[in-house]
């Protein structure tokens, strides 16, 4: 007996003195009611380099050493072969587990946001929902949603709206605790875009899931939203089609129009209300601009202050009846109104992910047409999207009780001027959650949201953009320190690094009349109604 004892501590200390090295042998995964797993492959990786990709990973990446690990899986009576990939660090793991978003129509970006987490000691996770079809399509086609014989593919629909948010996480957490012996202490999401409404859907359908969630440019309300997205390429196609140039003068008017709200001209409309910045098109008409497009002058005409008009103003149908949000002022009209100029001849260039999603999802049809979408048509469509897939991709049903009570914590942040999704569809959604709780306050001690003026979709525009959300959001989570501002940077457009502190949603950022106008010291947060 005292021979076992002391057998049996020396291997104790000996496990002590000898830490255990991790390998990616026998990695396991227990059975989860409703997957049926197919396959799991791993490979360790040393002195792994990744390429910079922006707004998934701003930095190039080197010299990781992790164990790369494949899982496959299928949902049995389902018609789906999802690729599930896990990478756990080979050391300095800091304990905690990272889960990463998709954008567009694609559920999860394999690799670029993964290295990132990687580089930062997380454990990191990502899907491909299954809609790349077994690596063969680019998902954003959209292709996915549709089975060879032409109806729905239901299962990959519920991959691409939540499921897949929870098979990777349960996966990623049974595969940490598998090989570092011990679960997670902290759990994180991380994405943007369709990255960040899967986010918000993880709050609301599995709360207990994560510790913080970090959720830029949230896509809620995907089938309302997809009017906004096909709206302008419509107005286009049915009226006139004008250069980049022209859109660009109307960006420009509007920003210096609305810029000085805040009390400074810095080029950022930091601070918007209608009623005291009624930007009017039509001012424009008759205005000859110089067109790198068509290498000469061109005319600002009627047409062109309607179409603008009417893309602010936002999608509706026939009837009247609003569909969505329109274009947030001074942001770019490329993302829902771009356009390609060749010969002199102009043409729309819809949004690539709106064109899949009008083809497969609305019409079911691969060969539709889009580009001969008249406004019957367009009608159409914008009510199919809504009436067939509000329940499983709409937002308004979602409420955050579960999240709050389990006490996670919701960062999100969204530009002012983002050419892609309305931040008025992220303002409406936290302000729905501030009425259902009937407490400010309350709502703040678990969901803050910031709006960057001057920011595009999920970066770029002509703000600065916020430096480290992620940092902030894991401050919150682990120190108990709300962010009461975020901390963002950029480069103007004269090159001078130009700072601000983001204001918590419902305070604006507001000019305290002296200092520079580039430097975040000389700006204060007010709420609204105090802003003369």
């Amino acid at each position: 007996m005292l021979i076992f004892l002391v057998t049996s501590a020396l291997a104790w200390l000996s496990s002590i003195w000898h830490p255990q090295k991790h390998t990616c042998d026998r990695l396991t995964v227990h059975r989860i009611p409703g997957v049926h797993i197919l396959s799991i492959e791993t490979q360790e990786r040393h002195n792994y380099s990744f390429p910079a990709v922006p707004s998934l990973n701003p930095t190039d990446v080197h010299d990781l050493d992790f164990c790369d690990v494949t899982v496959t899986l299928t949902h049995p009576g389902g018609d789906d072969f999802v690729t599930v990939s896990i990478w756990l660090p080979l050391t300095d793991w800091n304990g905690r587990f990272q889960a990463t978003g998709g954008g567009g129509l694609a559920a999860g970006y394999i690799g670029p946001a993964q290295a990132a987490a990687v580089n930062q000691g997380y454990v990191a996770a990502s899907t491909d929902g299954g809609l790349t079809l077994n690596g063969t399509i680019n998902p954003q086609t959209g292709a996915w949603a549709l089975r060879p014989d032409g109806s729905l593919n239901t299962a990959l629909l519920k991959n691409y709206a939540h499921r897949s948010i929870h098979d990777m996480t349960v996966i990623g957490k049974a595969l940490t605790q598998s090989f570092y012996g011990t679960p997670p202490k902290f759990s994180y999401w991380n994405g943007c875009s369709t990255g960040g409404r899967q986010g918000y859907f993880a709050a609301a359908l599995y709360p207990e899931h994560f510790d913080g969630i970090l959720a830029g440019a949230p896509a809620i309300n995907l089938p309302h939203l997809y009017s906004y997205l096909f709206w302008a390429p419509v107005l286009m196609i049915n009226s006139v089609t004008p250069p980049q140039c022209v859109f660009h003068a109307f960006q420009k008017a509007t920003i210096d129009a609305c810029d000085p709200l805040d009390g400074a001209i810095d080029g950022l409309i930091s601070y918007y209300d209608p009623e005291t910045c009624d930007f009017g098109p039509e001012t424009l008409i008759g205005e000859t601009i110089e067109c790198s497009e068509l290498d000469s002058n061109i005319t600002i005409t009627s047409e062109h202050a309607n179409l603008v008009d009417q893309i602010i103003q936002g999608p509706h149908i026939a009837d009247g009846r609003r569909l969505w949000y329109g274009l947030a002022p001074g942001a770019s009209f490329r993302g829902t109104a771009d356009t390609i100029t060749t010969n002199e001849s102009t043409t729309p260039n819809p949004f690539f992910p709106s064109i899949g999603w009008t083809k497969n999802f609305v019409f079911q049809d691969s060969d539709y047409d889009v580009l001969s979408m008249d406004f019957e048509d367009f009608d159409t469509a914008a009510l199919l999207s809504i009436a067939r897939y509000t329940d499983i991709l709409g937002s308004e049903g979602h409420y955050l009780y579960d999240f709050q009570y389990t006490g996670g914590k919701l960062l999100s942040w969204h530009g002012l001027a983002d050419d892609i999704i309305p931040s008025s569809g992220t303002i409406q959604y936290r302000d729905r959650i501030e009425e259902d709780i009937e407490d400010l306050d309350e709502v703040d001690e678990f969901y803050r949201l910031f709006l960057a003026p001057g920011v595009g979709h999920c970066g770029g525009g002509y703000g600065p953009t916020p430096t480290d959300p992620f940092g902030a959001l894991v401050r919150w989570v682990e120190e108990g320190v709300p962010p009461e501002t975020l901390g963002a940077a950029g480069v103007n457009g004269d090159g001078e690094v130009v700072t601000r502190e983001l204001c918590r949603y419902p305070l604006v950022l507001v000019y305290d009349g002296d200092g520079d106008v580039n430097d975040a010291g000389s700006f204060s947060c007010e709420y609204p109604e105090e802003v003369v």
